[in-house]
């Protein structure tokens, strides 16, 4: 090739290059007002200003953040597109069209306007609030609220309505107001009228003298039909103020309350800790069902948005909110439960006559539904231990290594000597308040309870033995348990999650390791060691004696049921792998049971109407005291009911669960 013809190819190319990099910049770079437009939408859209086209790139970034931060997690920008670009008196703007979404997906559509301003051959875009949204003033931003619909209701058996929202008033104290008698008189009628209510005038006098100013001091807030009893006695008290409010109740205070829980509006706390899933105006589940469940009783989470700040004026700067679209309200979703009204109020009614912490749980034996969880603490608001607590079960476990000692070929007329004590590896072991029944059948020694003839029968099974019948009863870690969890040896525990995983609550129900230790598993053959119950786990194990095969309890119904058992990955298979309950043992086992009623530790229920009762005392020790404390424990049926009874720190078996007992069997007949 020639020198000419190199110094022409040159230049050709020089000239490509150069009209390549000119339309490059003509179409890419901001040179035309659509590119620049485009390459806004685009950024607002991704909620990322990464373009060129920004004036103060990072300070439109922080007012676009500052601007969209409170619709968090709840609103989801998901378009934006240029509708126009036009041209008037020397201003060129951008018209965008938004599209917002809710978690529901339902769409929420306006136009704004981005100005646009061209310095030298480039074009630029300058964001502020308006061009985000017309009604947002300098300054402002957008604030949301929750907008709940209908929260669901919680339903029983029979789609009984067991927790809705209701009517409730809100009584409070002007402190410049009151009268010197206003506070005494007002205890006085509460405490009188309103069934354990305790109010203390000397807490609220307090109450008033540290309040600032004339800030409203909270007495408490009422039912509807509480102050309906107690409205014609406070009304008119000079510097009581009353407010009506709605709130989630159960149908009757105090119904089943620990386990269908509460439901209130979000605190700061709860918004602070959501991480945005929360916000302002939200009703949160606090405990029991409520918070199980709060998603689907919440329902989609329907929200409003807000321009926060003067919407008419550019200086902005005020905290007024105007409203700038509503999304539809969407009721929340029912959650149904296997809680029979009439059983849960002879049960509560049966708690309440604990002196002490009490726990009673009823189960369908036929079908495994749980017809009550009742939960009462003489001292105040009673948490779930029916469903959730974790005792060693005492005497009411001689069920499960009475079965084990049967399976291992032990005859109900048996000759199983009781003796005051036994020793096992150092340890002795003795029967409660020094009893002794000399040589008796092993049908009498579950009758009287004598821990001394389990004691030295112990060397007849094995830790597996006794864990395997415990399963076959249904006296399995739940969901939810430390045990479910732990990644333990598989074999020390028997693990069948079909009962917790059909509640589906988590709850907890028994621990019985498999412990090769000659004391412990002495200690475990009558209900110590290490074993651990929950009233629900005792129930389950008498439902199953009286059913003849393993039970698993249910307490939720219908879809509720599934959603929660979709997290509980393996609960088939392990149902499928827990032992199988020989009936014709488990019919021995009740046939004990029933004598124990008739001539043991129970007689005390021998009276109690309709079908015979079978049942089972128990005294369980706890603590490091000398002598040790001890928890109470009854566990039995009466047709096709069958009950646990826990009195924490309640003494013998006979003296306080039994009673509890009896007063359930008295009213459910």
């Amino acid at each position: 090739m020639s020198k000419k013809s190199q110094v022409w190819l040159a230049t050709v190319l020089v000239l490509i290059l150069l009209l390549g990099a000119g339309a490059f910049a003509i179409f890419r770079l901001p040179m035309l007002k659509s590119t620049a437009a485009q390459a806004a939408a685009h950024d607002l859209a991704e909620g990322q200003l990464t373009s060129d086209i920004w004036h103060e790139k990072d300070l439109a970034q922080g007012l676009f953040d500052r601007v969209t931060k409170s619709l968090g997690k709840r609103v989801d920008l998901r378009s934006v597109t240029v509708e126009d670009i036009t041209e008037s008196e020397g201003r060129t703007v951008a018209r965008l069209d938004w599209t917002w979404a809710n978690l529901d997906g339902e769409a929420w559509k306006y136009s704004s306007e981005l100005p646009l301003e061209k310095k030298g051959l480039f074009w630029w875009a300058g964001l502020t609030e308006k061009s985000i949204h017309p009604k947002l003033a300098r300054g402002g931003s957008f604030a949301l609220r929750a907008n709940p619909g209908r929260r669901g209701k919680i339903l029983g058996a029979d789609d009984a309505v067991l927790m809705e929202e209701g009517k409730v008033v809100d009584i409070g104290l002007h402190p410049n107001r009151l009268e010197p008698d206003t506070l005494g008189r007002l205890v006085d009628a509460l405490n009188k009228d309103v069934d354990s209510l305790d109010l203390d005038a000397g807490d609220l006098e307090d109450a008033v003298d540290e309040a600032e100013g004339n800030r409203l001091v909270p007495v408490v807030t009422l039912r509807e039909d509480d102050y309906a009893r107690v409205k014609d006695a406070i009304h008119d008290l000079p510097g009581v103020l009353f407010s009506e409010d709605s709130q989630t109740l159960t149908r009757s205070r105090g119904f089943a309350q620990a386990t269908l829980g509460s439901a209130g509006p979000a605190s700061a706390e709860d918004i602070k800790s959501s991480d945005g899933e929360v916000i302002a105006g939200d009703i949160v589940g606090r405990t029991g069902l409520q918070k199980t469940f709060n998603t689907r009783l919440s329902g989609p989470g329907s929200v409003e948005v807000f321009a926060k700040g003067d919407a008419t004026d550019d200086k902005g700067g005020t905290t007024k909110l105007t409203s700038l679209h509503a999304f539809e309200q969407k009721d929340g979703e029912d959650v149904e439960t296997t809680l029979d009204v009439k059983t849960q109020n002879a049960a509560d009614k049966a708690a309440a006559t604990g002196k002490k912490p009490t726990a009673v749980v009823v189960i369908r034996p036929s079908d495994g539904r749980v017809l009550a969880v009742a939960n009462h603490d003489p001292k105040g608001a009673a948490w779930d231990r029916a469903l959730s607590g974790q005792y060693a079960p005492g005497s009411v476990f001689k069920i499960a290594s009475g079965l084990a000692l049967l399976e291992s070929g032990v005859k109900l007329s048996d000759d199983i000597a009781c003796p005051q004590t036994v020793t096992v590896g150092g340890k002795k072991f003795k029967n409660a308040e020094d009893e002794v029944l000399g040589k008796v059948t092993f049908a009498e020694d579950f009758a009287h309870s004598c821990n001394t003839a389990f004691v030295s029968s112990g060397e007849k099974v094995s830790g597996d033995d006794v864990a395997d019948a415990a399963a076959q009863l249904g006296m399995t870690p739940g969901v939810g348990t430390e045990e479910s969890g732990s990644g333990k040896d598989a074999d020390d525990f028997r693990k069948n999650t079909a009962g917790a995983g059909a509640l589906g609550i988590g709850a907890k129900m028994a621990s019985v390791p498999a412990d090769g230790d000659e004391v412990t598993h002495a200690a475990q053959m009558i209900g110590q060691g290490k074993v651990q119950a929950s009233p629900l786990a005792v129930a389950t194990m008498a439902a199953s004696v009286t059913a003849g095969e393993t039970v698993a309890p249910q307490l939720i119904g219908g879809d509720a049921r599934d959603d929660a058992n979709a997290d509980d990955e393996g609960t088939d298979g392990a149902a499928e792998d827990a032992p199988t309950l020989d009936g014709d043992a488990a019919k021995e086992l009740s046939d004990m049971m029933r004598e124990a009623v008739t001539d043991g530790t129970a007689t005390a229920l021998k009276d109690v109407p309709g079908d015979p009762v079978h049942g089972k005392t128990g005294t369980a020790e706890y603590g490091d005291e000398t002598p040790p404390r001890t928890h109470s424990w009854f566990a039995g049926f009466q047709g096709d009911l069958a009950v646990a009874v826990l009195v924490e720190d309640g003494g013998f078996g006979a003296e306080a669960a039994v009673p509890v007992a009896h007063e359930f069997f008295d009213r459910i007949n």
